[in-house]
């Protein structure tokens, strides 16, 4: 893997889509998915940040919005964007996990309106304290390093006389990439004042929204349905176009909770990162996809093989089982194996014998 990419896995929990596109800068996106509702999608930050989704609902007695991007710069986009659609107030904000680029983002909301209701289920709330905040600490002790690491590569090639378009590329990478760690650094942890354990139902503007609670990636998954407008959002229950499974994982309750979204036969998913055309048909291959691993790590146990001997067998069949979610490209497959099927793998094993902490590993 390339030290960038190497790089962002180990400083922060991302999007594999920014390791392998090249346009550095933030511009966000825009888009109804239904009557209301609206789908924000952030752009990277450099090669350390992502692309990562929100979605607002909108109505006449104020705005739901579901998740808040990673960084300040993140909600404030959103919000201005939001700005266009309504001058009705925020009055709710979803937080979907703990991961932190889907709360950190929280400031922007209650600075704007200080009543607003933060929510997310209770697993999350401890965790975005005992876990979230300790690492994004300590991951911004790193990235000052690798900034100078490319500042370095910059002058090198400089006095090489590369190219003005490969210089011009780094340039602009290194801004960017500067420009991302300010915003991290004027983070003010903003944490939930509402939280709860299996569900909640909120009416907002005479529509039904429902946040249910889901053990996936973590133990404090949120995901949304509006079940009148059958829309369905994820948060990182699904990602596309690889599913992410660091930082936590409980393999047997994500394939129950894809069964469950599938069951809804949504008309319109929205993933947590990636594009909400063809999510539908990305539940279905992301559930197969897991019944198949899972299977073989049974299969591998009862032959005999141990956690680490089950991991590198079935790891040698990468290419096709990326091929089962229609990951061909030759710039992809290499993030599948680090962003979900090692770790997937290991807590697959690690299942059959107990149940799973609701703390991630110290090692994702």
């Amino acid at each position: 893997m390339p030290r960038r990419a190497a790089l962002c896995v180990a400083l922060f929990v991302t999007s594999v889509l920014p390791l392998f596109a090249r346009d550095y800068a933030a511009r966000p996106t825009v888009q109804k998915v239904g009557e209301g509702v609206y789908l924000f999608t952030s752009s990277r930050h450099g090669d350390v940040g992502f692309v990562g989704n929100s979605v607002a609902i909108l109505s006449e007695e104020g705005v739901l919005v579901f998740d808040a991007g990673c960084v300040p710069s993140d909600s404030a986009t959103v919000l201005a964007e939001l700005r266009k659609l309504t001058d009705k107030p925020v009055r709710y904000l979803v937080n979907s996990h703990w991961h932190w680029d889907h709360w950190q983002g929280n400031q922007t909301y209650k600075a704007a309106f200080p009543g607003l209701q933060i929510i997310s289920q209770e697993n999350t709330r401890i965790l975005m304290r005992d876990v979230s905040v300790p690492r994004t600490q300590n991951d911004l002790k790193q990235l000052p390093p690798y900034i100078a690491s490319l500042e370095k590569d910059l002058a090198a090639k400089r006095a090489a006389h590369a190219s003005e378009a490969e210089l011009r590329d780094l340039e602009q990478l290194l801004q960017a990439d500067k420009n991302f760690l300010a915003q991290k650094q004027s983070v003010q942890f903003t944490y939930p004042n509402f939280t709860f354990a299996e569900s909640a139902a909120i009416w907002l503007g005479g529509r039904e929204i429902r946040l249910i609670h889901a053990q996936a990636i973590t133990s404090g998954d949120i995901y949304l349905y509006l079940p009148k407008e059958k829309i369905l959002v994820t948060g990182d229950i699904l990602v596309r176009p690889i599913p992410f499974a660091v930082g936590g994982t409980f393999p047997a309750d994500w394939i129950a909770t894809l069964q469950k979204l599938i069951a809804l036969n949504p008309e319109v998913v929205v993933p947590g990162h990636g594009e909400s055309e063809g999510a539908r048909q990305a539940l279905e291959q992301n559930l197969r996809l897991f019944q198949r691993v899972v299977q073989e790590v049974r299969n591998a146990k009862v032959q005999g093989l141990n956690e680490a001997q089950t991991v590198e067998a079935i790891g040698k069949k990468e290419a096709e089982l990326a091929a089962m979610i229609g990951i061909t490209e030759a710039q992809l497959l290499p993030a599948f194996k680090p962003y979900f099927l090692d770790v997937f793998l290991h807590r697959a094993y690690q299942e059959l014998d107990h149940s799973l902490s609701d703390l991630p590993p110290a090692a994702l």
